[in-house]
């Protein structure tokens, strides 16, 4: 009998510390775990649209690109890769810059480039070095200066250079089907009317 007691005894002393060491244990341990949510917004990558020419010799290359509705245009030396911005310009899905197959001038001095809207296209000459012309403007417009001086013909094409200065300009009359071939001298922006046209 005597030992029945102490067992009984025993065994409710046991169920008591494992019921109190239970009870520390669960309050130790937190109800539930919530793990902090960062939400973090990805920065978007912006698109750019860039086309290339390098010059005959290899030694220079032209980049229009194209970013958040503008068009900017650099001059890199080669094989360094070091570019100059010549020309930046806010642009619409009309009206963008292109630039030729031939847009280096002979002496890589100049470069030409083609803008094309619905109605018209216009085409610029730039200095390579990005140094602004007389009149205080980074560009000629070939457009422009054709109209004023010749306006009995309109411009269907610029094809390239002729020369170092000279660049060759097909137009045709406006009051008839004739055609006529012009060089466009760049350093006096003048039009010369050449005896045959070229194709």
């Amino acid at each position: 009998m005597k030992d029945k007691i102490i067992f009984f005894i025993l065994l409710i002393g046991v169920i008591t510390v494992f019921i109190f060491v239970q009870k520390n244990n669960k309050k130790s341990q937190p109800l539930y775990t919530a793990a902090e949510v960062v939400k973090t917004e990805a920065t978007p990558i912006p698109t750019i649209a860039t086309s290339f020419m390098d010059s005959p010799d290899g030694t220079k290359s032209l980049t229009l690109e194209e970013q958040n509705g503008s068009q900017s245009l650099f001059v890199s030396s080669l094989p360094d890769g070091q570019r100059v911005e010549i020309y930046k310009k806010q642009i619409s899905n009309l009206i963008k810059l292109e630039i030729p197959y031939n847009t280096w001038s002979p002496d890589n001095v100049y470069i030409f480039l083609k803008e094309k809207e619905p109605s018209i296209e216009n085409y610029f000459v730039f200095q390579s070095s990005g140094t602004l012309f007389l009149n205080n403007l980074p560009f000629v417009s070939i457009q422009e200066l054709f109209g004023k001086d010749v306006p009995s013909y309109v411009i269907e094409d610029v094809t390239g250079w002729a020369g170092p200065n000279l660049l060759i300009v097909n137009t045709k009359a406006k009051d008839s089907e004739q055609k006529a071939s012009f060089w466009f001298d760049v350093p006096s922006q003048s039009f010369i009317q050449l005896g045959t046209y070229f194709k």
